[in-house]
C-alpha cells in the first residue's frame, strides 16, 4: 500500500538520533582534510573554480602562453581552444556559490547536506511504502551498514545525485498516493523534472526515470498512460538544458555525451542500446499489463512452491547462459554484485592485477556489491512475498530502483574504476536497505527476537572476525584479497540458508530466531567493512593533502608542470602553476606546450618518470636524466617527488633557486 502524501514526522528518539547525525556529518566537514580523492574529484573542483570566479564551463585554455595548445586533463577534452571537462555542468552552477564561500569545504559541504537530505529521503519514502518503524530501521542501515559514509566528505557528485534521485522517487510515490488528478500529474511531472535537472549532476540519473516509467506500466498504474507521459514531459527541460550546455563544450547538441563526436564517449556507442530501450518503451506503452501481472501473480500463489520456484530460476539460469548476449550481461552481473575478481574486460590506471592475480585498487581489494554488504540475501524475503503478491507497488519499485544501475553498469561490467566499492551503485543503497529493514520486521513479526546481550554478541563477534581477519591479511600478502573479501560469502551463505529455511518452515520460531541473529552478524560486518573502508578513503585524502602541501610549495612563477597526478599539484595552481596531463594520446599536444612554455621564459617540469618518459620521445628538446627532487621531510625520496626539467633550464628552474617562500 501506497500512504498518503504529507511529511512524516521523526519522534522524538528518531528526532534527537537524526540531529545527532546531521550534527556529525556537519561539523566533519570542517576537520577532515579538504582535498579530493582521486582525478575525478580535481575536474569537480575545477568546474567549481572555474564557475566561482569566473562563471565558465571551461576549466583551463594555454595558461596565457602564445602558441601553447589547450592544456588539457585527465577526463577533459579541448573545443575551440578551451578545455572543458567531460562531465555535466549542472554540478558547476550548484557548486559555484559554496566554493566561494568555503573553498573545497564548501564542496565537502555539499556532500554533507545532501547525505543528510538522502537519509531523510529514505526514511520519507519507508514511510510511504511500508511503515515508520521499516522506515527509521532502512534510514538506519544505510547510514551505518553501507558504503555511504565513504562518500559524505570527499569531492564527489554521488551524493548530490542521490539526493536528487530519492527526490524523484518521492514525488512518484506522492503522485501515486494523491487523490486529486491534477495534483497526482503534477507531481509526476515534477518527478520527471527532478530526475531531468539531475541529468545535469551525472548522466546515469536518467535510469531513475525509466525505472519509474515501468514501475508505473507495469505495477502502479499499468492503466493509465497519462502518468508516464506527465514524467516524460516533466524530463524535457533538464534534457533541453543538457543539451545545450553540450553543444556550448562539445559543438554536440544531445543531453548524453561525455565528448566531442570524435572523443571515446559519446552518444553513438548507445544507439543500439537506446534503439533497443525506446521500441520496448513503444511496446510497453501500447500493452495494458495489468491483467497479465495479476494472472502470473495469482499462478504463483496457487501452483508454485519454493522447490517449484527454484527449479523454474535453474532452469531459466540455463536457458540465459545458452544465449551469448544474456551470458555476457549476466557475468556482468555476477562480477559487480557477487566477484569483482572475476572482472576480465578492462583494466586502468591504479586498478590492476597484483602479483597473486587478485584485481585490487591501490594496492587495496575492490569489492562487489556482496562483499560491503554482507547482508544482502535479506532482499530473499521481499522477492518471495512479491511472487506471493504481496506488497507489489512497493517492491517492485525498490527491484526497479536496485536493478537499474545494476542492469546498466553490468553491461560493460562498469565497477566505478578509482574506488574501493560499488560506487555506481550508490542509488541502490537505500533501497536495499529498506527492503533489508523490511526483512528484518518479517522476521519479528513471526516472534523471532533477539535480545539485546545476543545483539551485542554479533557486533562484539563480527567486529572480532573482521578485525582479525584483517590482521591476517596484513601479515601475508597472498592473503591479503582473499581475507578482504572471501568471508562475506560465507556469511551471506549462511544468512541464505537460514531465510531460505525460515520462508519453508514460517511457523518455526527458532528457524526465524536464527536467520534474525546471522542478519545481525551480517549487518555488524557489513558495518565494519564500510567504516573501515571510510576511514582508509580520508587515511588517503590526508596523506594527498600533505603530498600535495609539500609538492607544491617547490614552485614559484607560473611554470608548466606534466604530470599523471594531478591531485598533487592543485596548491601550486592555485598560485599559478599550469598543469597538463601526461598521458599516451596527448603528447604531442604536451610537446607543443613545453615548447611554447620554454620560448616565453617560463619553467617546464615533467612530474616523475612517467611524464619524463612519455614526453621524452615527441620533444626535440632534451630532458635533464636527474631529478630535481621537491623539498619534503615527510615524503623524501619518494618518486612521486621527483620532477625533471629540460636540460637548458636546469639552472634557471632548480628548486634550490626557485623555492618558494
Amino acid at each position: 500500500m501506497i500512504r498518503g502524501s504529507a511529511l512524516p514526522r521523526l519522534r522524538s528518539t528518531e528526532s534527537r538520533i537524526f540531529s545527532a547525525c546531521a550534527i556529525i556529518c556537519l561539523a566533519l566537514t570542517f576537520i577532515l582534510p579538504p582535498v579530493p580523492f582521486i582525478h575525478d574529484g580535481g575536474i569537480y573542483y575545477h568546474m567549481a573554480l572555474a564557475m566561482a570566479d569566473h562563471g565558465a564551463l571551461h576549466i583551463a585554455a594555454n595558461g596565457g602562453v602564445e602558441g601553447a595548445p589547450p592544456l588539457t586533463k585527465h577526463l577533459t577534452h579541448a573545443y575551440n581552444g578551451l578545455v572543458y571537462p567531460q562531465y555535466p555542468s549542472g554540478y558547476a552552477f550548484i557548486a559555484a556559490p559554496f566554493y566561494q564561500a568555503l573553498g573545497l569545504r564548501g564542496l565537502m559541504l555539499i556532500n554533507a547536506l545532501s547525505a543528510i537530505a538522502s537519509l531523510w529521503l529514505t526514511y520519507a519514502i519507508g514511510k510511504r511504502l511500508f511503515d515508520q518503524r521499516i522506515a527509521y530501521w532502512g534510514a538506519g542501515l544505510l547510514a551505518a551498514a553501507t558504503f555511504l559514509p565513504t562518500y559524505v566528505w570527499g569531492v564527489w557528485p554521488h551524493l548530490l545525485a542521490l539526493a536528487f534521485w530519492l527526490s524523484a522517487f518521492y514525488l512518484a510515490l506522492a503522485g501515486e498516493a494523491a487523490s486529486n488528478r491534477r495534483r497526482s500529474i503534477a507531481l509526476f511531472a515534477a518527478a520527471g523534472f527532478v530526475v531531468g535537472a539531475g541529468i545535469n549532476i551525472r548522466i546515469d540519473i536518467i535510469l531513475a526515470a525509466i525505472a519509474l516509467y515501468f514501475w508505473l506500466r507495469f505495477f502502479a498504474r499499468p492503466e493509465d498512460r497519462i502518468a508516464p507521459a506527465a514524467l516524460a514531459a516533466g524530463l524535457l527541460p533538464g534534457l533541453l538544458l543538457a543539451a545545450w550546455l553540450n553543444a556550448v563544450k562539445f559543438g554536440d547538441f544531445t543531453p548524453f555525451t561525455y565528448g566531442p563526436k570524435s572523443g571515446a564517449d559519446n552518444i553513438e556507442r548507445y544507439l543500439t542500446l537506446i534503439a533497443g530501450g525506446a521500441g520496448l518503451i513503444v511496446l510497453t506503452w501500447s500493452v495494458n499489463f495489468s491483467a497479465i501481472v495479476k494472472q502470473q501473480t495469482e499462478l504463483f500463489k496457487k501452483h508454485i512452491t519454493m522447490p517449484i520456484a527454484f527449479g523454474l530460476v535453474a532452469m531459466g539460469a540455463l536457458a540465459a547462459l545458452l544465449t551469448p548476449p544474456i551470458r555476457d550481461f549476466l557475468y556482468g552481473v555476477y562480477v559487480l554484485t557477487i566477484n569483482l575478481q572475476g572482472h576480465n574486460a578492462y583494466y586502468q590506471e591504479g586498478v590492476e592485477i597484483n602479483a597473486f592475480g587478485q584485481l585490487v585498487f591501490w594496492e587495496y581489494p575492490k569489492k562487489a556489491l556482496l562483499q560491503s554488504l554482507p547482508y544482502l540475501p535479506l532482499l530473499l524475503t521481499p522477492v518471495f512475498f512479491f511472487l506471493r503478491g504481496r506488497h507489489i507497488a512497493g517492491f517492485s519499485l525498490c527491484f526497479l530502483a536496485i536493478g537499474a544501475p545494476v542492469s546498466f553498469y553490468a553491461l560493460n561490467q562498469w565497477h566505478g574504476g578509482g574506488s574501493y566499492p560499488m560506487r555506481y551503485f550508490t542509488p541502490a543503497l537505500p533501497f536495499i536497505a529498506l527492503l533489508s529493514a523490511w526483512s528484518i520486521s518479517r522476521l519479528t513479526d513471526s516472534g523471532a527476537r533477539i535480545t539485546r546481550q545476543q545483539a551485542l554478541v554479533a557486533l562484539f563477534a563480527a567486529s572480532v572476525l573482521y578485525l582479525g581477519l584483517q590482521e591476517l591479511g596484513r601479515a601475508s600478502e597472498a592473503l591479503f584479497v582473499p581475507a578482504a573479501l572471501y568471508p562475506q560469502w560465507l556469511i551471506a551463505a549462511a544468512l541464505s540458508g537460514a531465510l531460505a529455511f525460515h520462508l519453508w518452515r514460517p511457523l518455526s520460531e527458532p528457524a526465524a530466531r536464527s536467520a534474525l541473529f546471522i542478519a545481525a552478524f551480517a549487518i555488524a560486518y557489513a558495518a565494519a567493512i564500510n567504516a573501515n573502508e571510510a576511514i582508509s578513503h580520508e587515511k588517503t585524502r590526508a596523506e594527498q593533502q600533505a603530498m600535495a602541501r609539500e609538492a607544491s610549495a617547490s614552485f614559484s612563477g607560473e611554470p608548466l608542470i606534466v604530470t599523471p597526478l594531478p591531485l598533487m599539484l592543485i596548491p601550486a595552481e592555485q598560485r599559478g602553476a599550469s598543469v597538463m596531463a601526461a598521458k599516451e594520446d596527448n603528447m604531442p599536444a604536451v610537446a607543443d606546450a613545453a615548447k611554447a612554455f620554454a620560448a616565453a621564459g617560463r619553467c617546464v617540469y615533467f612530474h616523475n618518470s612517467l611524464a619524463r618518459d612519455l614526453a621524452a620521445p615527441h620533444l626535440e628538446a632534451a630532458i635533464e636524466e636527474r631529478p630535481i627532487w621537491a623539498h619534503s621531510k615527510r615524503f623524501a625520496n619518494d618518486p612521486r617527488m621527483a620532477f625533471f626539467t629540460l636540460t637548458a633550464q636546469r639552472e634557471a628552474c632548480d628548486f634550490v633557486k626557485t623555492r618558494h617562500p
